[in-house]
């Protein structure tokens, strides 16, 4: 089976396309703007905002699925960057789409988050970037309603494991317990859903098994969730990470404030994958990342 994916050079999809090209013919997506040499994958298209030639892509290819990662995170947006998280994350999913259809590919697996579910609502957008998400789903209703392709999003919270550079908390705690510097946070309340990188990965791998089948076996335009194992307080996560690593964390709890919509709770109706459920522990996922 032959599989586009997006988002290629970021921490999930190059961890998505180690496993991919074992087992598939694995197309990467990217930006001009992007530096070909670094994107592992044998076959690439270069989009230049040209729908068309996409779908000439797609299907002289014969491309049957797209996994699309690319995306645009921004926890508290300026006026100056609207146009880009519109632009990266309602216009590049409508264009892959409008040229996925053209080209009749057969399924579509999205990337949502949690964030697109403040305070558990079926819908309230943590930040700008969430409603972008979600304004994406709802252009994709259009081509699940006209065309013949299936389509899914993969909800994801925290996300985190080997070579991942983002300034993530487990990387801030890494750096600060080697410098000994010290660091004002939160109260430290609000509960953590974070996934090891392999339990995500087999998430993704699951769900396009289940959009490739031919008896359907998915709901078309539902949203599934990766969930870990157990939630813990920021707090309690620090005590974790302390304890499985060796290491002391200087935090200032309590000299932060709470950000603007801080998630205390994270989304909890999330539906999980049919056959697919977290194997790593907090305990083991961190010894994996920093314990090589």
């Amino acid at each position: 089976m032959n599989i586009l994916v997006t988002g290629v050079t970021g921490f999930i999809g190059t961890h998505l396309l180690r496993v991919l090209k074992d087992q598939y013919e694995v197309h990467a997506f990217i930006r001009s703007s992007t530096d070909v040499a670094k994107v592992p994958a044998d076959f690439i298209f270069v989009f230049n905002d040209n729908v068309e030639e996409l779908s000439i892509y797609l299907k002289e290819n014969k491309i049957e699925g797209i996994i699309h990662l690319a995306s645009l995170y921004v926890a508290q947006h300026q006026p100056s960057q609207v146009k880009d998280l519109v632009l990266s994350n309602v216009y590049l999913g409508t264009a892959l789409l409008e040229a996925a259809a053209n080209a009749g590919v057969k399924w579509f697996l999205n990337t949502g988050t949690f964030f697109q579910h403040y305070q558990n609502a079926s819908y309230s957008p943590v930040n700008l970037y969430a409603a972008t998400k979600q304004a994406f789903e709802s252009i994709a209703q259009y081509y699940i309603d006209t065309e013949k392709i299936k389509f899914c999003t993969l909800m994801l919270s925290d996300t985190f494991g080997p070579d991942d550079i983002r300034p993530k908390i487990f990387n801030l705690w890494k750096r600060i317990s080697e410098t000994g510097e010290s660091i004002d946070m939160s109260l430290g309340e609000q509960l953590i859903d974070v996934t090891y990188i392999e339990d995500v990965i087999a998430a993704f791998v699951r769900l396009l098994e289940l959009l490739s089948d031919e008896v359907p076996c998915i709901t078309n335009g539902a949203q599934y969730g990766v969930c870990a194992i157990r939630r813990y307080t920021l707090r309690e996560l620090s005590q974790i990470y302390e304890s499985v690593l060796h290491v002391k964390l200087n935090i200032n709890w309590g000299r932060r404030a709470y950000r603007e919509r801080e998630v205390m709770i994270p989304w909890e109706n999330a539906t999980l994958i049919p056959g697919w459920h977290p194997l790593y522990s907090i305990e083991s996922a961190l010894e994996k990342t920093f314990i090589r």
